[in-house]
C-alpha cells in the first residue's frame, strides 16, 4: 500500500519541519483508499485560496517579450549582478529581501539548462520565459513568500523541462510546490532525467480518479408540472396569452401550469399590427393579472442588486458558481425554486471559454431573473390561480436580454417577445433549446414606439389579400426573390483568378458562388480586383474590354485623385463631434444640419450608416492615422448624387454595381480615395481597378489581402484614357465584344 503521510510535511508550518524548507514534491498515480485525493483537495483548496493552480505555463506573448527585453535593453549575460539589476528592473513588486534568493534560483535553473548542452541563444529564451512567469503568472505567488505558511503550487498534467526548472525556481524562494501525474511519469521523467529536482511519491495505480457523483440540487425536480406553449394548439398566440387557467386547461384536471413563450417578428400591416398590440395591452390590462410591458433596454443590475450575490466568485468553478447564484436567491418563495432551476438550464449551457464572461452574464442572468420574479409574483393567491404573470418585451433586443427571456418562461410566466424590425434579432441564433413558439407576421418594419391609441385602419380586398397569399408563397424559401426583398446585406468578396472576373462581372448577385440568405439578410458575393498590364501591348484592344464592362450601373473613374471633398460638406473636424469611442451615433448625426441623406428612404439611410460603422469596425484601412474615424465619416458624408442613387438602387440579389477605376498615371490613391473604394466594397460594389502601369495604387491604404492582384501582360506607361462611355468611331455599329472575349481575346 503507498504510503503518502510524507505530503503532510507541506501543511506543517515552517519552523516545525523536519528536515527545514519548502518542499517540490511529485506524485504519480494514486492510492485506492482514496488519502491522496483527500489530501490533494486540501492542498488545491490551499492553493486556490492563497498560492497558483495550473495546468501548464503558456508561452508568453509577442507582446510579453518585447516588452521584457526593451526594458532589459537586449542584453544578457548569466553573471549575478546583472541578473540582479534585471530582477530589480522587471520585478520591482519582489522584496528587496528575496531578490538573491530570486537571482540564485533563476542562475541556477540556467546553469541546469548550459550542463545540459544549452548555448547562449537557448538560455536567453529561458531566462526570458522565466521572467514572464514570474512577472505574470506566479506574480501574486511572490507577493504572498515570506509569511508564517508558504505559498502553495499546484500543477497538474504533463510537463515540459522549463516548467519543471520554473517549479524548482519558486521552492527555493519560499514556495511548497506539487507536481501531479495520475497518468504516467514520462513526461516528468524527460523534462528530469535524474529526478534529482522534486521527491516522488508513487502511487499504485495509474488513471485518472472517478469524479464524486454531485448532490443534487435544492431545485431538482421543480418545474415539472409546468407545460410551455404544448397545450396552445392552433389558437393564435395574442388569443392564447389572454386565456385564463382553466380556459388553458380545458377541463385536464392535472396539476398543470399551463404558460404561453412565443416570439412575433414582422408585421404584414402597420395599422393592424398596431391595433392588435394596443388592444392585447387594454386586455390585460382589463384582466386584473399581474403582468409588465419592457420597451426600453433592461437596466443592468444595480450595486445593491448584485451585492444579494456577493459569495459568488471568479475563483470558482462554473458549476460552483451557478450552485451559489441559485442558492442566493431568496428562501421560501413560491418561485424560488423555478428561478434556480432557469438560472441553472441557461447558464450550464453557455459555452463561451471566456471565464470573466462566464461570470458576467451568470451575475447578470441572476439580478435580472430576482427583479422579475419579485415584481411579477407579487399577485396574491387568487391572481396567480387565475392567470400566471406575463410579461411583453417590445422592441430589439440584445442576446443577454433573450437569454433572460427564455429563462423567465422556464419560471411559470408568459412570455411574449414582439419586434416588427427583423434585423439583428438573435433568437434565430440563441445558444438555448428552441422551445418558444415562432409567430411570423410578415416583412420587417422600422421600429417604432408601442402604441398608445387605436389606429386608422384600412380595410383590405379580396383580390389584396389572394395577392398577398400568392407573393407568400412565391417568395418564401423557393429560390425566387420578389424585387427589393432585403434591406440588410453583407458582402463575400470573392477570391479569383483573372478569367473568373470576365465569367463573372455580368452575373447577378443570385447566380454567384456563396450566394445565400439568412436571417433577413443577403450574402451578396462581389469582385474586388487590380488588373495589372496589358496583354499583348495591344491597347485598342484593352480599351475595348474595358468598354465591355462598362454598365448603366457603372460608376467610372479616369483620373486620380477621384474623391473630390466639398467646402460645404462635412469636414473631419465637424465628423469628430458623432464618434464616441469609434462608435457612430445614426440619431445625432441624422440631426446635424450638414446631414445631406435625409431625402433618401430610411432603409437606404440606415444601410449607409452601418456601413459606415462597419468600415470603421473592420481592419481595411491602413496608414490612416490617429484621425481615421473622423476621416472616414467626413469622405462618406460627401458621396455624389450618382453614387447615392447606385447605392439607393442596389436591389442585393440581382444586378451588382459596379466601380471601375482606370490609373494610367504615377499618382498614388489619396487617403480618402482608399476609404471611399473600401466603403463601397463592403456595400457590395464590384470593383476592378485597371493599371496597366503596375504601379502601386490602392496599396497605399488599402490591406493588400482585401483584393486580388492579377497580372493581365506586359506594363505600358505614358498612356492617356480615351473616352470609354460611347464606342470609338469606325466600330461596327458600337457593338461590344462578347464576354469571353473580355480580357483574353478570342
Amino acid at each position: 500500500m503507498t504510503d503518502f503521510s510524507g505530503l503532510e510535511r507541506s501543511f506543517e508550518p515552517l519552523g516545525r519541519r523536519v528536515p527545514p524548507g519548502t518542499v517540490f514534491f511529485r506524485v504519480i498515480g494514486r492510492d485506492n483508499g482514496g488519502v491522496l485525493l483527500s489530501m490533494l483537495e486540501r492542498y488545491r483548496g490551499l492553493a486556490q485560496k492563497n498560492g497558483l493552480a495550473v495546468d501548464g505555463f503558456a508561452n508568453p506573448s509577442g507582446d510579453e517579450t518585447r516588452e521584457f527585453l526593451g526594458k532589459m535593453g537586449g542584453a544578457f549575460g548569466l553573471a549575478r549582478p546583472q541578473l540582479e539589476r534585471q530582477t530589480g528592473l522587471w520585478l520591482g513588486q519582489v522584496p528587496l529581501a528575496l531578490r538573491p534568493a530570486l537571482t540564485g534560483a533563476v542562475q541556477e535553473a540556467l546553469d541546469c539548462l548550459r550542463r545540459q548542452g544549452g548555448n547562449d541563444n537557448i538560455l536567453k529564451n529561458a531566462y526570458t520565459k522565466f521572467m514572464c512567469w514570474l512577472h505574470g503568472p506566479a506574480g501574486r505567488v511572490l507577493a504572498r513568500v515570506g509569511g508564517v505558511e508558504p505559498p502553495k503550487v499546484l500543477f497538474e498534467g504533463d510537463i515540459s523541462k522549463h516548467e519543471v526548472l520554473f517549479l524548482r525556481i519558486l521552492q527555493q524562494v519560499g514556495c511548497d510546490v506539487w507536481y501531479l501525474n495520475f497518468l504516467s511519469p514520462a513526461s516528468y521523467d524527460k523534462a528530469d532525467p535524474s529526478g534529482q529536482l522534486s521527491q516522488l511519491f508513487a502511487g499504485d495505480l495509474l488513471g485518472a480518479p472517478p469524479p464524486p457523483p454531485p448532490p443534487p440540487p435544492p431545485w431538482d425536480g421543480a418545474g415539472k408540472n409546468l407545460l410551455v406553449n404544448e397545450w396552445v394548439g392552433d389558437r393564435p398566440v395574442w388569443e392564447a396569452m389572454l386565456l385564463n387557467n382553466a380556459q388553458r386547461a380545458d377541463g385536464d384536471p392535472s396539476p398543470r401550469t399551463r404558460t404561453v413563450f412565443s416570439v412575433m417578428l414582422g408585421a404584414d400591416e402597420r395599422s393592424e399590427y398596431r391595433n392588435r398590440l394596443f388592444h392585447l395591452k387594454q386586455k390585460l390590462e382589463q384582466s386584473g393579472r399581474t403582468w409588465t410591458l419592457a420597451e426600453k433596454k433592461i437596466a443592468p443590475p444595480m450595486p445593491e442588486e448584485a451585492a444579494s450575490f456577493r459569495g459568488a466568485t471568479r475563483k470558482l468553478s462554473r458549476p460552483e458558481l451557478i450552485r451559489v447564484l441559485a442558492e442566493a436567491m431568496p428562501a421560501g418563495k413560491p418561485w424560488t425554486h423555478l428561478v434556480q432551476r432557469a438560472l441553472s438550464l441557461v447558464m450550464g449551457q453557455f459555452v463561451a471559454g471566456n471565464e470573466n464572461l462566464f461570470y458576467n452574464y451568470s451575475v447578470r442572468l441572476a439580478c435580472w431573473l430576482r427583479r422579475y420574479a419579485e415584481a411579477l409574483f407579487r399577485g396574491g393567491p387568487g391572481q396567480r390561480e387565475a392567470f400566471p404573470p406575463a410579461l411583453i418585451y417590445y422592441g430589439p433586443i440584445s442576446e443577454p436580454e433573450a437569454a433572460l427571456l427564455w429563462a423567465l418562461a422556464q419560471t411559470g410566466m408568459d412570455v411574449l417577445y414582439v419586434c416588427s424590425d427583423k434585423t439583428g434579432c438573435p433568437f434565430p441564433s440563441l445558444f438555448l433549446p428552441h422551445v418558444w413558439i415562432d409567430a411570423d407576421l410578415g416583412p420587417s418594419l422600422p421600429h417604432e414606439p408601442f402604441p398608445r391609441r387605436e389606429e386608422k385602419l384600412r380595410a383590405r380586398t379580396t383580390a389584396y389579400d389572394a395577392a398577398r397569399e400568392l407573393d407568400h408563397l412565391l417568395y418564401s424559401d423557393t429560390g425566387m426573390f420578389r424585387d427589393r426583398q432585403f434591406t440588410r446585406s453583407q458582402p463575400v468578396t470573392l477570391k479569383t483568378t483573372l478569367d473568373e472576373v470576365a465569367q463573372l462581372w455580368p452575373e447577378e448577385a443570385q447566380y454567384r458562388p456563396s450566394f445565400r440568405t439568412e436571417a433577413g439578410a443577403v450574402y451578396v458575393p462581389n469582385l474586388f480586383s487590380k488588373i495589372c498590364g496589358v496583354e499583348g501591348g495591344d491597347l485598342p484592344q484593352y480599351w475595348e474590354r474595358i468598354r465591355a464592362m462598362i454598365t448603366p450601373s457603372t460608376y467610372l473613374v479616369t483620373g486620380v485623385p477621384f474623391f473630390k471633398p466639398d467646402p460645404e460638406g462635412m469636414s473631419p473636424g465637424a465628423a469628430r463631434a458623432f464618434l464616441h469611442g469609434g462608435r457612430l451615433d445614426p440619431a445625432g448625426l441624422k440631426a446635424a444640419p450638414r446631414y445631406r441623406y435625409g431625402y433618401l428612404p430610411e432603409d437606404t439611410q440606415n444601410y449607409i450608416l452601418e456601413k459606415i460603422q462597419a468600415l470603421m469596425d473592420y481592419d481595411l484601412i491602413v496608414n490612416g492615422g490617429p484621425d481615421l474615424p473622423a476621416v472616414t465619416l467626413s469622405v462618406l458624408m460627401n458621396l455624389d448624387k450618382e453614387l447615392l442613387r447606385l447605392v439607393q438602387g442596389f436591389d442585393f440579389t440581382r444586378a451588382i454595381p459596379k466601380l471601375l477605376i482606370v490609373d494610367v498615371t504615377e499618382t498614388v490613391f489619396s487617403l480618402e480615395d482608399c476609404v471611399l473604394t473600401a466603403f463601397l466594397n463592403l456595400v457590395g460594389f464590384d470593383i476592378a481597378v485597371f493599371t496597366p502601369t503596375g504601379y502601386r495604387n490602392l496599396e497605399t491604404h488599402i490591406r493588400p489581402d482585401s483584393f486580388d492582384t492579377l497580372t493581365a501582360g506586359a506594363f505600358c506607361y505614358d498612356l492617356s484614357v480615351p473616352e470609354l462611355r460611347v464606342p470609338p468611331r469606325g466600330s461596327a455599329g458600337g457593338k461590344k465584344p462578347g464576354w469571353k472575349r473580355f480580357l483574353f481575346g478570342d
